[in-house]
């Protein structure tokens, strides 16, 4: 199979309405929107080519104007699909975003039409425009939401049920915690956060409490926050037909989830409910979202960056996860 060279000879660059009809794109301004197309070039591909392999370096990321890709990892049982992207959508912001080497193998699984971003070029001309930095990170938002929703789904149909009960309690609100400000700095400096990235998250989010067992909310419910552990276990589950609950992760101090609320008009994909010892968790909203985009660009850019780079780490473990699962038998 042919690898993708970055230097091979390029059709002409797409225009800025080019990008306009695919929804990741639609927020962006259009004098934003040109200096993105301007960092991108379009590449025919023909089925089984290789974008790029799993371990490899490169910060650049594409989009597929015709055709499919698929990310695959290799497995005990051969190579394993882990994300499948379609026309309009994105792959390969990951590596963007955190800087690690590549986390699966992308390969066409049919002619394709590919639009590759110089990942050097869009940092510099998001460094000369915050309103770029800030809208493009919007899209990575919404791009690794919509990864990680597929990863849910994905692996619902892999893991095994559970023993739960198949009752469910509805969702109720948190109780109010006044959690004083170095409590949520002390959690997040353990992501190793800049100074100015911690205080922007405690002057931002809100605190609440749970009882043991409390759904936070439920699959197929309407949301608008997205949630971060700040002490307890949080679980993560679904709901499948003729196969009871699923359980897809248990989310520790610092994990994040609740965040395709806030990028997509989708209900909510999975149940969240509180671990044997209660939880407290950190509660972003739609209206917070909303305030922190009004504040100077500069403000945005860090505050979206950074809840960017947590989706990325959470979507590398789902990939992670998934990979070693679909390398074993399908559980009965």
């Amino acid at each position: 199979m042919n690898r993708f060279e970055p230097d091979a000879a390029r059709a002409p660059q797409a225009g800025f309405s080019d990008l306009r009809v695919f929804r990741v794109f639609q927020h962006i301004g259009d004098l934003q929107l040109t200096q993105l197309a301007a960092q991108g070039r379009e590449h025919t591909v023909a089925q089984g080519h290789v974008v790029y392999d799993e371990g490899s370096a490169g910060n650049d990321f594409f989009v597929v104007l015709a055709g499919m890709v698929e990310g695959h990892r290799n497995t005990p049982a051969g190579r394993q699909p882990a994300t499948r992207i379609r026309v309009g959508q994105l792959f390969g912001e990951v590596s963007f975003l955190d800087g690690r080497p590549r986390d699966v193998a992308t390969v066409a699984t049919e002619p394709s039409v590919l639009l590759a971003f110089s990942g050097a070029g869009v940092r510099r001309a998001a460094a000369a425009d915050p309103e770029l930095g800030a809208a493009l990170n919007r899209t990575f938002w919404h791009s690794l939401a919509a990864k990680i929703r597929q990863a849910n789904h994905f692996m619902g149909e892999l893991l095994p049920p559970s023993n739960a009960s198949a009752a469910r309690p509805a969702a109720r609100p948190g109780s109010s915690v006044d959690l004083r400000p170095g409590a949520k700095l002390d959690l997040f400096a353990e992501s190793g956060l800049s100074a100015a990235e911690l205080r922007l998250l405690a002057t931002t989010l809100r605190a609440e409490s749970f009882p043991p067992g409390a759904n936070l909310f439920l699959e197929g419910e309407r949301g608008d926050s997205l949630y971060i552990v700040a002490d307890g276990e949080v679980v993560i589950s679904r709901r499948i037909p003729g196969r009871g609950e699923i359980l897809l992760a248990t989310l520790p101090r610092g994990g994040v989830f609740g965040e395709m609320a806030l990028v997509d008009d989708q209900l909510r994909s999975a149940d969240a409910r509180s671990g044997l010892g209660g939880c407290t968790v950190l509660v972003l909203s739609q209206r917070d979202l909303d305030e922190v985009l009004q504040r100077p660009s500069e403000a945005a850019v860090q505050f979206l960056d950074l809840v960017c780079r947590v989706l990325c780490h959470r979507l590398r473990a789902m990939i992670e996860q998934l990979a070693e699962r679909r390398g074993q038998p399908l559980a009965p």
